[in-house]
This record gives structure tokens, sequence and C-alpha cells, in this order.
């Protein structure tokens, strides 16, 4: 073979490596490129977000978790402490210290909790973790599972309040809370209970003075609703009892609310748990 031949065969054998050397790159490429063109089947840009879609524009906000303490004692009808500190309940309102329904509100906690019961506290997506008062703002669940602010709403306790509807976030029941409203409010905002409200209007007791009008009710049951204080009950001459009224009795329960917080005389003023001692 001439020396031009031999020089032809050389160039030729070298661009034939060339080219096999160009097929096995692409083939590598391909292969890393193919790892990362599909994820389940799905083609996916490197460094790109999903695009959006009607499932993916809002994302599906993580599931609400529960963690439980040991409840303590009631502050009132929508406020409770606990192990991990005060807890207003989210989503409902119940009347304030004072007020017609305070006393019934604060009874109807303790008929559910006794101190040193298990409660699961819950925070829902979206919701501030405290108010301004530092109170923790959660779900309250008894042992039984038991919704404590619904249970307050369906009894004509509470209103279903501080949720969107009114310019505070939205949390999930908030629809189940206003279906389950039995109680209203009054002109200046005030909760009006169920109980109250068959009353014809709630009529709300001033600390300083034991000279206030009789205070209607129409069961007899609760008949310390018509003393506005433990020294005009202890002036009674219809033979009511007239104290102490011990708060961890379930039958005294609701008497020593109502002294001690409902008429704005302190009738536990040295918080040992009786009133009108």
């Amino acid at each position: 073979m001439g020396r031009s031949a031999r020089g032809m065969h050389r160039r030729g054998k070298g661009w034939l490596a060339l080219l096999i050397a160009c097929v096995g790159l692409w083939a590598l490429w391909s292969a890393v490129l193919g790892s990362d063109e599909s994820v389940d089947g799905a083609a996916v840009i490197p460094g790109a977000t999903d695009p959006p879609s009607s499932e993916t524009q809002q994302p599906s906000p993580e599931p609400a978790v529960g963690e439980q303490t040991v409840f303590r004692s009631v502050v009132d009808g929508d406020t409770i402490r606990t192990d991990l500190g005060t807890v207003r309940l989210i989503g409902i309102d119940t009347p304030e210290r004072g007020e017609c329904g305070y006393a019934d509100a604060s009874a109807a906690v303790r008929s559910l909790l006794a101190a040193g019961d298990s409660v699961t506290l819950t925070l829902p997506p979206g919701q501030r973790d405290t108010d301004r008062y530092q109170r923790l703002l959660r779900y309250v669940h008894t042992d039984d599972t038991t919704d404590l602010g619904l249970a307050q709403l369906e009894a004509g306790h509470a209103v279903a309040r501080y949720d969107s509807t009114d310019g505070y976030p939205a949390h999930p029941r908030e629809a189940a809370y206003h279906a389950a409203q039995l109680a209203t409010l009054d002109e200046t905002g005030s909760v009006v209970s169920t109980r109250c409200n068959s009353d014809g209007g709630s009529v709300r007791p001033h600390a300083g003075s034991d000279d206030l009008p009789e205070i209607a009710h129409s069961s007899s049951g609760d008949w310390w609703r018509q003393y506005p204080s433990c020294a005009a009950l202890k002036r009674n001459t219809v033979g009511h009892p007239a104290g102490p009224f011990n708060v961890t009795v379930a039958e005294e329960a609701a008497a020593y609310e109502w002294f001690a917080h409902g008429t704005g005389h302190r009738g536990d003023g040295d918080g040992d748990g009786l009133a009108c001692e």
C-alpha cells in the first residue's frame, strides 16, 4: 500500500473513532436528560416551579395538629386555663362578667370539664397563635371529642364571632358555628344568651350598689339571680340558702359563679372557691 493510501486509511479510522465518540456522548447526554425531564410521566424544567392550575394555585393547608394538655379552671364561657396557658376559644363569644348569661356560660364549661381533665388544643391553619392579651387561640376538645366552642353555641350561651365575617382570620368551622348559633347580639354588641333573651332581655348589674332592681328569671331553679349581691342574699326572708356556695360542688357551681363574678361584687373576694361566706 502506498504512502498516500496509508494516510487516507489512518484519517478514515480517525473520523470513525470521532463519530463513535460523539454517538457515545449523545447517548450519555440523553440518559441524563431523560432522568430529569420526567417525574411520574410529567415533564419538568430544572429550576422552574410547577405551572399554575386550578389545583395548584391555592396549596392545600397543612392539617391542624392537636396538642394535649390538662384543664385547670374556667375564666369564663369562652376562656379556660390549662397547663399550656390561658386559652381563648376560637370563633365564639359569650357574655362578659357582670352580664346576664355569664354565670350560665361558665357553669356550662364546668359541666363538661373538671380540674385535671385532659383536653386537646388545636390551632387551625391561618389562625394567629395568640391574641393581644397573649392568650392561646385554639379549638378545645374534651376527652370524648366534644368541641367546647360548638357546645356553647348549641346551648345558646355564645354567638359565632371573631372570624372572617367580621374582619378576623377565617377558621375551618365558622360556617358550622354560625349555623349552630342560638344566642344573639344586642344593639351594643353584647351577647344575649337564649335564656336571657327569653326573659325579655338582660339586666346588667353594676358594682357598688345593693339597691339594683330584681333580676327577673323564668326558671325558679335559678332563684339566686334575683339577688344582686351576697349581702342582699343574706337579707332574704323567704328561706333561700345564704351561702357559702362551693365552686367544686355541681349543685352550687352556678350560684357560685353568679355571686363570685356575675353581680360585680366579687362574692369570692379571697379566691378560695367559696362565695358568700
